[in-house]
């Protein structure tokens, strides 16, 4: 007798447990598998890949996105990034790799005080006066020192604020966590750090129409300088360039050329930011 009402109770339960080991599998797959969004923020494009996997990420979409008809600038870039996620929706980390247009460097020469942070922070926002004029305050920009050895000049990497919020924005609107937002000069550096403390020379990046050449010494910055950029005469990068960044820029060099797994040579040249330090 008293069976009858027991039975939709146990029904309930094992549709409960049901349902709950299906949200715990579904929670394992993602946390075995975790989404990643890799975009560098390109002078005239955004390169965007997803990748899924934490120990051996791989590639699940790439793509070259432009800003449409009458859209420009980093909000331009945004608008075509966001219709992307819409035909190719995905929730979980976005890493922004920040090109030319958005950073500004300075190399601050070596001094006794450089370990006082107050002192760089003086002498940055002299040297950027100096360098940049007074159009833009020192404030509009987040600094980034780079590491400090004795004896050695220091780079600093300053990102527009107004950028690092949108982005920030960005991802909170699609439901995602901003893991990393960096220059792309210092993903690269990063990236081939192993190789670049092994020996002396100039490291070579192009970024649409900048040439950025990184003198180093066993893996510490000596010198850094923006050149114009033009890749309808590739003799622009001088022949005491070492090592050359992205691979698609080599021909006519005599430099060599820092590759990336599954990245040729032919591939369109801001793809390589995005998949530099992943794979």
């Amino acid at each position: 007798m008293s069976r009858l009402p027991i039975e939709p109770a146990i029904r309930q339960t094992v549709q409960r447990t049901a349902r709950l080991a299906l949200e715990v599998n579904e929670w394992a797959t993602r946390a075995a598998r975790p989404e990643r969004l890799r975009v560098y923020l390109g002078h005239d494009a955004l390169a965007v890949c997803h990748f899924t996997g934490r120990f051996k990420p791989v590639v699940r979409h790439q793509a070259i996105l432009r800003p449409g008809s009458g859209a420009h600038g980093l909000a331009g870039q945004l608008a075509a990034l966001d219709a992307w996620l819409d035909a190719q929706p995905m929730r979980g980390e976005i890493e922004w790799i920040v090109g030319i247009d958005h950073v500004r460097y300075l190399l601050l020469p070596w001094d006794p005080r450089s370990a006082q942070d107050a002192f760089c922070r003086s002498l940055t926002t002299a040297l950027f006066a100096q360098s940049f004029g007074g159009d833009v305050p020192i404030d509009a920009y987040q600094l980034r020192f780079g590491p400090l050895a004795f004896g050695r000049p220091r780079l600093v990497s300053l990102i527009a604020n107004d950028a690092i919020r949108e982005l920030a924005a960005f991802s909170r609107r699609r439901a995602c966590r901003t893991r990393l937002i960096a220059p792309a000069m210092s993903v690269v550096w990063d990236r081939y750090f192993a190789r670049l403390k092994k020996s002396a020379g100039v490291l070579a990046l192009v970024e649409g129409p900048r040439l950025l050449r990184v003198g180093y010494d066993h893996g510490h910055v000596t010198t850094f300088s923006i050149q114009p950029f033009s890749d309808t005469r590739p003799s622009t990068i001088s022949g005491d360039a070492t090592w050359i960044f992205p691979a698609h820029y080599l021909a006519g060099t005599a430099g060599g050329a820092l590759t990336l797994d599954g990245h040729m040579p032919n591939d369109d040249a801001h793809l390589a930011y995005a998949l530099c330090g992943v794979v």
